[in-house]
């Protein structure tokens, strides 16, 4: 989203008395309702029945666009759209709040340096310090693993977990990569893996795992590729299976397929099946289906999937593109080129539209 939109400053408990029940069979997740323009911009569920997403509702013209938040307990298929304590934004300077659902009642709203916090699924808000409040041990089982930018260019990030009962930051020690780029988030795989990517000593681009909360990490380093954008990210497949893709910049994409690397022991030796040329040129996202199928998603062939473990891809019909996924207790929700969401229960296989109502 682009820079922009303040929210209030305080403390303590902010009811959101605004509470409203919809049937989402009748809702939209992006067009206009009775003249005001209203998206669904982040959704994310937490396990197959519950459900946040962050919409966003312009009356156009000059006039202020608004932040909500739609509950759902039923899979999808009914929402509360609840009151968010965010300062309506001027509709030149864009939407910048973020959404981190942690569990089925702690959901966190991220804006421009502050931090709101309900562990009540959104009925009550508290602001929390933009800060890490203290070391933790372990990484909570239900815990959100959190890049927090330590500086105002965000050059330099802070590996946090979100802790699942109280939703603030907390400091992961011990991180044995020089510096975090990016992390797993909420994805969890069967072992218990969780990965964070970055640097190592000497910048060279590294993936660290961890089955054990953070108490031990496994370190994998790479060859650094030209025009590095972003990487190595981790895609978990079934069993030991894992792959290690980067993003670079090409001359026939903006965010280009870079190197890959494969693993069958679960990363502890890697071997690259692609060396970032060739076809398909872009790569905004990735998973890996149960049957080891990879499907990614690409700027201008819309989504591939590849049968042979990333050496050829084909295009498949999974809507109008697909920009990103989030994979999660088993459901997968994919953001589509058109600003709808999509979801999967089956790995990727099959996928059901999901529509969030307007309030």
């Amino acid at each position: 989203m682009a820079p922009g939109g303040r929210i209030s400053r305080g403390s303590g408990a902010v009811p959101a008395d605004a509470t409203y029940f919809h049937d989402a069979v009748t809702g939209v997740d992006a067009g206009e309702v009775n003249g005001a323009r209203f998206d669904a911009l982040f959704v994310q569920f937490v396990d197959p029945e519950h459900g946040f997403a962050l919409t966003a509702t312009c009356p156009g013209g000059k006039r202020l666009c608004s932040y909500g938040l739609a509950v759902s307990i039923d899979g999808g298929r009914t929402y509360e759209n609840r009151a968010l304590p965010l300062a309506k934004v001027p509709p030149l300077e864009g939407y910048s709040a973020d959404l981190h659902a942690v569990t089925t009642q702690t959901v966190v709203i991220e804006d421009r340096g502050q931090w709101w916090v309900s562990i009540d699924a959104g009925r009550t808000w508290r602001s929390a310090p933009d800060s890490a409040a203290r070391n933790v041990a372990e990484i909570p089982a239900a815990g959100r693993l959190h890049t927090r930018c330590a500086d105002t260019n965000c050059d330099i990030r802070e590996l946090t977990v979100i802790d699942p009962d109280t939703g603030m930051r907390l400091k992961v020690p011990n991180v044995p990569l020089k510096r975090v780029h990016g992390s797993s988030e909420s994805t969890i795989t069967p072992d218990g893996t969780r990965w964070i990517c970055g640097t190592a000593q000497g910048d060279v681009p590294a993936l660290a795992t961890t089955r054990d909360g953070g108490r031990t990490w496994s370190v994998s380093r790479f060859p650094k590729p030209d025009k590095l954008l972003y990487g190595p990210r981790l895609l978990a497949g079934p069993g030991s299976l894992r792959y290690a893709v980067f993003s670079v910049q090409r001359e026939d994409a903006k965010n280009g397929f870079g190197p890959m690397y494969a693993s069958t022991d679960a990363g502890r030796t890697w071997t690259r099946i692609r060396d970032g040329q060739g076809q398909p040129a872009s790569i905004l996202d990735a998973i890996v289906r149960p049957d080891g199928t990879l499907l990614i998603g690409t700027e201008l062939d819309g989504p591939m999937i590849s049968a042979d473990g990333g050496r050829t891809f084909t295009r498949h019909g999974v809507g109008p593109g697909v920009s990103s996924f989030i994979e999660r207790s088993g459901i997968v929700t994919a953001l589509r080129a058109d600003g709808a969401y999509s979801m999967s229960l089956d790995g990727g296989a099959t996928w059901s539209p999901i529509s969030v109502p307007a309030p």
